[in-house]
């Protein structure tokens, strides 16, 4: 008994419960449209799109968090349907910091990787750039406008990751919902530029044309229910196909 008290301290003060995990959180958010052939072969079979197909490419700023210090993160959150809610599942993200990368590749499943990301904000304008291995990958130029009272969650939706080994074995789908406390939330003119390469192939994910673009701010804690892991028959082979965009 004594040695489960001890195994399970570590797992409980991550979770840190009952407290905020992130403080002011900061993501600048393109919301693009999105070809569904396109984005077809980067999703686990069974998964589908919300109508009509949409996702946000993000770059984001981490000033104040439980594990680490400030970091920054750029990624793509795709928009899934999870019974008759919106939900998220993430094929691409890179940060720059590697225990923001494990802790978020080992407990929730995310395909991050490292990576560059720059952030300034002089408080009307906001300039992000995410590269990798000396390619831009997203540019952002966002201009600050009104505040948003009625804006949907970027984060506290249904999280669907795939998780597992390379090898032979079944991969895992993990759930969790992360809790958002919204701080402001505003509207931004922005200018996105985005590429891909081999191995960080946002040119092929099917991404279209900005729809509108915010700026969240945001504390995150975690759900009342801790991250689920469930063995998923349906894509034994998934992260094989997706090695490129989540390893290398």
């Amino acid at each position: 008994m004594r040695q489960l008290i001890n195994d399970l301290r570590v797992p409980v003060g991550l979770a840190n419960l009952g407290n905020k995990l992130y403080h002011n959180a900061q993501y600048l958010t393109a919301v693009v449209e999105v070809d569904e052939k396109a984005m077809a072969r980067w999703l686990p079979s069974g998964m589908t799109l919300v109508q009509p197909a949409r996702a946000d490419l993000f770059c984001a700023y981490f000033p104040e968090n439980v594990y680490t210090g400030a970091y920054h993160e750029a990624g793509l959150f795709v928009h899934i349907k999870v019974g008759n809610k919106t939900g998220i599942f993430c094929p691409w993200m890179i940060l720059d910091d590697d225990r923001a990368m494990i802790i978020g590749r080992e407990l929730l499943g995310y395909p991050k990787k490292m990576g560059e990301i720059s952030w300034e904000n002089d408080g009307k304008r906001i300039v992000s750039n995410a590269s990798r291995r000396g390619t831009t990958l997203i540019e952002m130029e966002a201009k600050l406008g009104e505040v948003i009272d009625d804006a949907p969650p970027i984060l506290g939706l249904p999280h669907r990751n795939i998780t597992g080994g390379l090898g032979l074995g079944l991969p895992r789908e993990v759930r969790f919902t992360p809790k958002e406390h919204p701080l402001e939330v505003r509207r931004v003119e922005m200018n996105l530029r985005f590429t891909g390469t081999e191995n960080d192939p946002l040119h092929n994910m099917g991404l279209g044309k900005v729809i509108e673009a915010r700026l969240h701010r945001v504390d995150l804690s975690g759900g009342l229910i801790p991250p689920i892991q469930i063995p998923r028959l349906r894509t034994p082979l998934f992260l094989l196909r997706q090695f490129n965009p989540r390893v290398l």
